[in-house]
Protein backbone atom coordinates (compact mmCIF):
# COMPACT_ATOMS: atom_id res chain seq x y z
CA UNK A 1 0.00 0.00 0.00
CA UNK A 2 1.58 3.25 -1.03
CA UNK A 3 1.90 5.75 1.96
CA UNK A 4 -0.06 9.07 1.78
CA UNK A 5 2.21 12.02 2.00
CA UNK A 6 1.05 14.30 4.90
CA UNK A 7 1.70 17.99 5.96
CA UNK A 8 4.09 16.91 8.10
CA UNK A 9 6.25 14.81 6.00
CA UNK A 10 6.66 18.11 3.97
CA UNK A 11 7.22 20.01 6.89
CA UNK A 12 10.25 16.92 8.68
CA UNK A 13 13.01 18.28 6.94
CA UNK A 14 12.70 22.02 8.15
CA UNK A 15 11.73 20.97 11.09
CA UNK A 16 14.88 18.43 11.48
CA UNK A 17 16.97 21.36 10.49
CA UNK A 18 15.74 23.69 13.14
CA UNK A 19 16.81 20.67 15.88
CA UNK A 20 19.96 20.89 14.62
CA UNK A 21 21.11 24.63 14.45
CA UNK A 22 19.62 24.34 18.32
CA UNK A 23 21.53 21.46 19.25
CA UNK A 24 24.39 23.69 17.48
CA UNK A 25 23.49 26.53 19.68
CA UNK A 26 23.54 24.84 22.84
CA UNK A 27 26.87 22.56 22.27
CA UNK A 28 28.46 26.18 21.85
CA UNK A 29 26.79 27.34 25.30
CA UNK A 30 28.44 23.96 26.93
CA UNK A 31 32.38 25.02 25.20
CA UNK A 32 31.20 28.35 26.42
CA UNK A 33 30.82 27.59 30.32
CA UNK A 34 33.77 25.00 29.82
CA UNK A 35 35.92 27.55 28.91
CA UNK A 36 34.87 29.88 31.50
CA UNK A 37 35.32 27.40 34.22
CA UNK A 38 38.74 26.84 32.69
CA UNK A 39 39.02 30.18 33.44
CA UNK A 40 37.88 30.92 36.90
CA UNK A 41 39.99 27.82 37.92
CA UNK A 42 43.13 29.52 36.62
CA UNK A 43 41.87 32.92 38.53
CA UNK A 44 41.24 30.36 41.80
CA UNK A 45 45.01 28.93 41.51
CA UNK A 46 46.66 32.86 40.64
CA UNK A 47 44.48 33.82 43.97
CA UNK A 48 45.95 31.04 46.09
CA UNK A 49 49.31 31.76 44.85
CA UNK A 50 48.92 35.83 45.79
CA UNK A 51 47.91 34.50 49.04
CA UNK A 52 50.71 32.18 50.02
CA UNK A 53 52.65 35.13 48.42
CA UNK A 54 50.96 37.64 50.81
CA UNK A 55 51.14 35.08 54.15
CA UNK A 56 55.49 34.36 52.85
CA UNK A 57 55.42 38.10 52.53
CA UNK A 58 54.08 39.08 56.26
CA UNK A 59 55.95 36.46 57.60
CA UNK A 60 59.18 37.77 56.01
CA UNK A 61 58.24 41.47 57.57
CA UNK A 62 57.83 40.13 60.83
CA UNK A 63 61.05 38.44 60.85
CA UNK A 64 62.80 41.44 59.75
CA UNK A 65 60.78 43.74 61.87
CA UNK A 66 62.42 41.30 64.93
CA UNK A 67 65.94 41.69 63.17
CA UNK A 68 65.79 45.79 63.17
CA UNK A 69 64.01 46.08 66.51
CA UNK A 70 66.94 43.35 67.80
CA UNK A 71 69.45 45.67 65.60
CA UNK A 72 67.97 49.01 67.06
CA UNK A 73 68.41 47.85 70.22
CA UNK A 74 71.80 46.51 70.47
CA UNK A 75 72.58 50.16 68.34
CA UNK A 76 71.12 51.89 71.84
CA UNK A 77 73.04 49.91 73.55
CA UNK A 78 76.05 50.03 72.39
CA UNK A 79 76.35 51.81 69.59
CA UNK A 80 79.05 54.85 70.15
CA UNK A 81 77.76 56.63 66.77
CA UNK A 82 75.59 60.35 67.05
CA UNK A 83 72.63 60.88 67.35
CA UNK A 84 72.45 62.00 63.70
CA UNK A 85 73.42 58.62 62.64
CA UNK A 86 71.18 57.02 64.93
CA UNK A 87 68.11 59.47 63.40
CA UNK A 88 68.85 58.88 59.79
CA UNK A 89 68.91 54.95 60.07
CA UNK A 90 65.62 55.19 62.28
CA UNK A 91 64.23 57.14 58.88
CA UNK A 92 65.93 54.54 56.78
CA UNK A 93 64.30 52.11 58.42
CA UNK A 94 60.81 54.06 58.47
CA UNK A 95 60.74 54.46 54.93
CA UNK A 96 61.64 50.42 54.44
CA UNK A 97 58.35 50.05 56.82
CA UNK A 98 56.49 51.98 54.40
CA UNK A 99 57.21 50.75 51.18
CA UNK A 100 56.67 47.12 52.94
CA UNK A 101 52.98 48.23 54.25
CA UNK A 102 52.18 50.02 50.15
CA UNK A 103 53.54 46.47 48.89
CA UNK A 104 51.24 44.92 51.42
CA UNK A 105 48.04 47.26 50.53
CA UNK A 106 48.55 46.63 46.92
CA UNK A 107 48.53 43.03 47.11
CA UNK A 108 45.34 42.93 49.52
CA UNK A 109 44.13 45.24 46.42
CA UNK A 110 44.91 43.14 43.76
CA UNK A 111 43.45 40.22 45.94
CA UNK A 112 39.89 42.21 46.36
CA UNK A 113 39.86 42.59 42.37
CA UNK A 114 40.69 38.92 41.56
CA UNK A 115 37.49 38.28 44.39
CA UNK A 116 35.30 40.16 42.50
CA UNK A 117 36.69 38.94 38.61
CA UNK A 118 35.85 35.21 40.36
CA UNK A 119 32.77 36.70 41.37
CA UNK A 120 31.66 38.39 37.81
CA UNK A 121 32.94 34.98 35.99
CA UNK A 122 30.20 32.73 38.82
CA UNK A 123 27.96 35.45 37.79
CA UNK A 124 28.47 34.77 33.97
CA UNK A 125 28.72 30.82 34.56
CA UNK A 126 25.07 30.88 36.32
CA UNK A 127 23.24 32.69 33.58
CA UNK A 128 24.56 30.72 30.40
CA UNK A 129 24.05 27.68 32.46
CA UNK A 130 20.29 29.01 33.17
CA UNK A 131 20.18 29.28 29.05
CA UNK A 132 21.69 26.17 27.88
CA UNK A 133 19.05 24.64 30.22
CA UNK A 134 16.46 27.14 28.84
CA UNK A 135 17.67 26.02 25.42
CA UNK A 136 17.36 22.25 25.88
CA UNK A 137 13.84 22.53 26.90
CA UNK A 138 12.66 24.36 24.18
CA UNK A 139 14.35 22.21 21.96
CA UNK A 140 12.97 18.78 24.12
CA UNK A 141 9.39 20.14 23.82
CA UNK A 142 9.62 21.27 20.48
CA UNK A 143 11.36 18.00 18.93
CA UNK A 144 9.09 15.87 21.42
CA UNK A 145 5.93 16.89 20.08
CA UNK A 146 7.32 16.64 16.59
CA UNK A 147 7.80 12.99 17.00
CA UNK A 148 4.82 12.25 18.57
CA UNK A 149 3.04 13.98 15.71
CA UNK A 150 4.82 11.78 13.42
CA UNK A 151 4.11 8.53 15.43
CA UNK A 152 0.76 9.32 15.66
CA UNK A 153 -0.01 9.33 11.66
CA UNK A 154 2.16 6.85 10.41
CA UNK A 155 1.99 4.02 12.94
CA UNK A 156 -1.63 2.90 12.18
CA UNK A 157 -0.15 2.25 8.69
CA UNK A 158 2.95 0.74 9.85
CA UNK A 159 1.12 -2.19 12.17
CA UNK A 160 -1.31 -2.78 8.59
CA UNK A 161 1.70 -3.92 6.53
CA UNK A 162 2.28 -6.90 9.87
CA UNK A 163 -1.33 -7.90 9.47
CA UNK A 164 -2.19 -5.73 13.06
CA UNK A 165 -5.63 -3.24 12.63
CA UNK A 166 -5.01 -1.15 14.94
CA UNK A 167 -7.70 1.80 14.02
CA UNK A 168 -8.52 3.60 17.50
CA UNK A 169 -5.64 6.08 18.35
CA UNK A 170 -5.06 8.71 20.93
CA UNK A 171 -2.46 11.01 22.12
CA UNK A 172 -1.08 12.44 25.61
CA UNK A 173 -3.11 10.40 27.76
CA UNK A 174 -2.85 10.79 31.11
CA UNK A 175 -3.96 9.20 34.15
CA UNK A 176 -3.34 8.78 37.80
CA UNK A 177 -4.57 7.34 41.45
CA UNK A 178 -3.25 10.40 43.75
CA UNK A 179 -3.82 8.31 47.29
CA UNK A 180 -1.07 5.91 46.04
CA UNK A 181 1.03 8.83 44.57
CA UNK A 182 1.03 6.88 40.75
CA UNK A 183 0.61 8.46 37.58
CA UNK A 184 1.33 7.31 34.04
CA UNK A 185 0.84 9.54 30.51
CA UNK A 186 0.64 7.33 27.74
CA UNK A 187 2.24 9.10 24.28
CA UNK A 188 0.09 7.42 21.64
CA UNK A 189 -1.83 4.66 22.18
CA UNK A 190 -3.34 2.27 19.41
CA UNK A 191 -6.15 -0.43 19.88
CA UNK A 192 -8.69 -2.34 18.57
CA UNK A 193 -11.26 -4.64 19.63
CA UNK A 194 -8.75 -7.21 20.48
CA UNK A 195 -5.42 -5.83 21.69
CA UNK A 196 -3.94 -2.47 22.58
CA UNK A 197 0.09 -0.72 22.07
CA UNK A 198 0.41 2.13 24.75
CA UNK A 199 3.76 3.77 22.63
CA UNK A 200 6.53 5.94 24.51
CA UNK A 201 7.90 8.23 22.30
CA UNK A 202 11.19 9.51 22.86
CA UNK A 203 13.86 12.28 20.26
CA UNK A 204 16.82 10.36 21.94
CA UNK A 205 15.84 7.06 23.96
CA UNK A 206 18.30 5.97 26.74
CA UNK A 207 18.12 2.97 29.06
CA UNK A 208 16.82 4.36 31.37
CA UNK A 209 13.62 5.76 28.90
CA UNK A 210 13.32 2.01 28.45
CA UNK A 211 13.15 0.79 32.43
CA UNK A 212 11.16 3.86 33.40
CA UNK A 213 8.86 2.63 30.63
CA UNK A 214 8.66 -0.68 31.79
CA UNK A 215 8.09 0.70 35.24
CA UNK A 216 4.79 2.77 34.54
CA UNK A 217 3.50 -0.27 32.30
CA UNK A 218 3.17 -2.48 35.48
CA UNK A 219 0.29 0.11 36.35
CA UNK A 220 -1.24 0.34 32.97
CA UNK A 221 -4.54 -1.66 33.49
CA UNK A 222 -5.25 -0.11 36.97
CA UNK A 223 -4.93 3.26 35.14
CA UNK A 224 -6.44 2.13 31.86
CA UNK A 225 -9.18 -0.25 33.15
CA UNK A 226 -11.25 -0.26 29.80
CA UNK A 227 -8.70 -2.20 28.23
CA UNK A 228 -9.29 -5.36 30.59
CA UNK A 229 -10.25 -8.00 28.40
CA UNK A 230 -8.08 -6.87 25.29
CA UNK A 231 -4.10 -8.07 24.96
CA UNK A 232 -1.79 -5.22 25.67
CA UNK A 233 1.64 -4.86 24.33
CA UNK A 234 4.15 -2.19 24.58
CA UNK A 235 6.35 -0.04 21.75
CA UNK A 236 9.44 2.13 22.45
CA UNK A 237 9.59 5.04 19.10
CA UNK A 238 12.48 7.19 18.77
CA UNK A 239 14.56 9.28 16.65
CA UNK A 240 17.90 8.08 17.89
CA UNK A 241 18.54 4.96 20.16
CA UNK A 242 21.90 5.06 22.48
CA UNK A 243 24.29 2.32 22.10
CA UNK A 244 22.80 -0.83 23.22
CA UNK A 245 19.34 0.78 23.92
CA UNK A 246 17.45 -1.17 20.89
CA UNK A 247 19.16 -4.53 21.86
CA UNK A 248 17.54 -4.42 25.41
CA UNK A 249 14.00 -2.95 24.44
CA UNK A 250 14.24 -6.71 22.37
CA UNK A 251 15.34 -8.31 25.35
CA UNK A 252 12.66 -6.95 27.07
CA UNK A 253 10.05 -7.85 24.52
CA UNK A 254 8.73 -4.95 23.62
CA UNK A 255 7.94 -3.43 19.70
CA UNK A 256 11.01 -0.86 18.21
CA UNK A 257 10.09 1.59 16.12
CA UNK A 258 12.57 4.02 14.33
CA UNK A 259 12.52 7.08 11.90
CA UNK A 260 14.52 6.21 8.57
CA UNK A 261 17.12 8.94 7.04
CA UNK A 262 14.01 9.54 4.62
CA UNK A 263 11.79 10.32 7.53
CA UNK A 264 9.45 7.64 7.18
CA UNK A 265 8.59 5.13 10.64
CA UNK A 266 9.59 1.43 10.37
CA UNK A 267 9.15 -1.44 13.18
CA UNK A 268 11.81 -3.71 13.74
CA UNK A 269 10.74 -7.42 12.95
CA UNK A 270 9.10 -9.51 15.86
CA UNK A 271 7.07 -12.63 16.34
CA UNK A 272 3.69 -11.41 18.20
CA UNK A 273 3.72 -14.25 20.21
CA UNK A 274 6.70 -13.52 21.71
CA UNK A 275 6.15 -10.42 22.85
CA UNK A 276 5.75 -9.36 26.70
CA UNK A 277 2.28 -9.31 27.57
CA UNK A 278 0.95 -6.16 30.09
Amino acid sequence: MKREVTQMDLDMPQLRQQVLKNTERIDKNELMIKQMRKESMEQARKSAERDEWLENSRREHDRWARSMRETLDEIAQYSKQSQIEQEMRSLELDARFAETDRQLKETDRQLKETDRQLKETDRQLKETSLEVKRLSRQLSGTTGHIVEGLVSSSTEKIFEKEGLFLHNSGKNLKRSIPSEQIKMEVDVLLSNEEMAVPIEVKTNCTKDDVRWFLHQMSHFRRLFPEYDGKEVVAAIAAINYEKGVAELAHREKLLVIRVNSDDIFSIDPFQKDELRKF
